[in-house]
């Protein structure tokens, strides 16, 4: 899934403790939305918390993810 492969070329998760609910997260925003905006992508992953911090990585993966599929 272009998703995963997203997620691993960025590098995005440190722990890994959150990186389940926050790829199916991002799987449900580009089923329903393939071109977010970060803005759309900020509220779509507001409820999962990441205590690493990686937003910034998640967003990108979002980002290229939705880009690939294009």
């Amino acid at each position: 899934h272009p998703l995963q492969v997203a997620w691993r070329e960025i590098d995005v998760p440190q722990c890994g403790f959150c990186q389940s609910g926050q790829i199916m997260q991002a799987a449900t925003l580009l089923a329903k939305n393939s071109t977010p905006t970060d803005a759309e992508i900020d509220t779509a992953m507001n409820g999962h918390i990441c205590r690493c911090g990686t937003y910034p990585r998640i967003r990108a993966a979002i980002k290229a993810a939705a880009e690939a599929t294009r």
